[in-house]
């Protein structure tokens, strides 16, 4: 009988080679995908575009008197401003008392037109006017008027040289 050596394998002591580089390098690429998204998401809820950059804030009364009319008495919460450009465009948004605007309107136009509450284009406008420019004024006007409650109307006025 012959003996065999028999060979023995030393254990090696450091650890093996193994696959998480290439696992997490993969997971990186999509990681940082979704976290760029939600930084965009972040920064446009943050922004302010509730007015475009062309429109600067200007006096409701400068506002109101290019269209030929002056801020009702009681009037609140009140935003004007001016877009620029080669015509002017002057918009108006307050709240005033509901029982006090066919006055107003029948102050700023005393030959008329008189709201209307048909054809105003959208469902939720309760009453509405739209003005051609007329003998001594400068500008077309529209007024929108949204009834809030029973004693306050939200109203939105418009002037524009056509």
């Amino acid at each position: 009988m012959t003996q065999t050596d028999i060979e023995t394998v030393a254990e090696q002591d450091g650890r093996g080679r193994t696959r998480w580089g290439i696992f997490l390098s993969i997971l990186a690429v999509p990681t940082l995908v979704v976290a760029a998204l939600l930084a965009l998401l972040i920064a446009w809820l943050f922004t302010d575009d509730s007015v475009a950059a062309d429109v600067k804030k200007t006096s409701c009364a400068q506002a109101l008197a290019f269209g030929g009319m002056q801020m009702p008495e009681g009037a609140n919460d009140a935003w004007c401003g001016l877009e620029a450009g080669s015509k002017p465009r002057y918009t108006a948004r307050f709240r005033m008392p509901r029982a006090e605007i066919d006055a107003w309107v029948a102050a700023g136009f005393p030959l008329g037109p008189k709201l209307r509450t048909t054809q105003c284009g959208d469902a939720q406008i309760d009453a509405c006017l739209d003005a051609g420019p007329v003998a001594g004024e400068r500008a077309s006007v529209q007024i929108e008027i949204t009834h809030d409650s029973r004693n306050w109307s939200e109203v939105r006025f418009v002037a524009f040289t056509l």
